[in-house]
């Protein structure tokens, strides 16, 4: 049965996180989406950290750390817009090189029984967080031709890429749920997610791929139907393994959200462990498939 006062909560906090989205996209402001993730990617950074008690008694490295991996983004966000002048990227990676030789370096001279396990949870909430996020904006600007394809006045041609992936991903989290919730007998895989059913994951993957077949309709000139639902079939896979794979994280660090954040759903990581295992499968084949047609 649907708990219904968690249904409203996750409701609200939900619909305050989807409008934020929408709004970068929709308006088509791709500055304020590089903000937006760079704000995702620090939580992120921080909250892996906490989860994974790295840097307990050092609180100044766990906010810079956090700090660095909004920095990753923003250097994402200068190859994204890039024009051909190359200064603004390497001044975006250089604090980010700095940081990284003089962070290691500052590690000889902390006392740590194990310098690799900081060092290496520290850079991993990069990889796990920061990296796919940036790589997201790379999905943004002028390059794919969408003003073209839709017409000059279309609302939104630097990031109309973005609006079919996260609005899928958000019809997979929703019919899983939905489903799962009123249908859900059989476990998908209850040694790392208890909580997740066979029933909510193929309920979430046929309003996910239903909702790649209506942006076809909406926007026949992009690309075949075809290329919709197979881009569809790639965001739920990997969906579904970024909701997993946080699980596992939790489950072994023995908790039960990554934060506190988001009322009802938890922490920040709760909320985009899908988007950070479909961002690079949905970037490869946006640019490697679906513009080469």
């Amino acid at each position: 049965m649907i708990n219904k006062k968690l249904l409203l909560t996750r409701s609200l906090t939900g619909a305050v996180y989807v409008g934020l989205i929408l709004a970068c996209i929709l308006t088509d402001q791709v500055v304020l989406m590089a903000w937006l993730l760079a704000l995702f990617a620090m939580l992120g950074s921080y909250e892996y950290q906490v989860m994974t008690k790295a840097n307990v008694y050092a609180l100044f490295l766990k906010i810079w750390h956090a700090l660095m991996s909004g920095l990753l983004v923003y250097t994402s966000y200068e190859l994204a817009t890039y024009t051909g002048d190359f200064k603004p990227v390497l001044m975006a990676i250089l604090p980010y090189m700095l940081y990284v030789l003089f962070y290691l370096i500052g590690e000889i001279y902390r006392l740590q029984r194990l310098p690799a396990v900081e060092v290496g949870h520290a850079f991993f909430s990069h990889l796990y967080v920061a990296i796919p996020l940036g790589l997201l904006l790379m999905l943004t600007g002028d390059r794919y031709g969408i003003a073209e394809v839709l017409g000059a006045d279309f609302a939104f041609p630097r990031t109309f890429w973005l609006l079919p992936v996260f609005v899928t991903i958000w019809l997979n989290d929703t019919g899983a749920f939905l489903v799962g919730s009123l249908l859900g007998r059989h476990k998908l895989l209850e040694r790392v997610s208890p909580n997740k059913t066979w029933e909510g994951a193929i309920g979430g993957a046929v309003l996910a791929i239903a909702g790649c077949i209506g942006f076809y309709y909406l926007f026949p000139e992009v690309t075949a139907p075809a290329h919709w639902m197979i881009l569809g079939f790639i965001i739920v896979f990997f969906s579904n393994y970024g909701d997993l794979f946080e699980s596992f994280l939790k489950r072994s660090y023995g908790v039960k959200d990554s934060g506190n954040l988001l009322p009802g759903h938890g922490g920040i990581l709760d909320r985009i462990d899908s988007l950070l295992f479909v961002s690079i499968p949905a970037l490869l084949y946006i640019n490697m498939v679906v513009l080469q047609h």
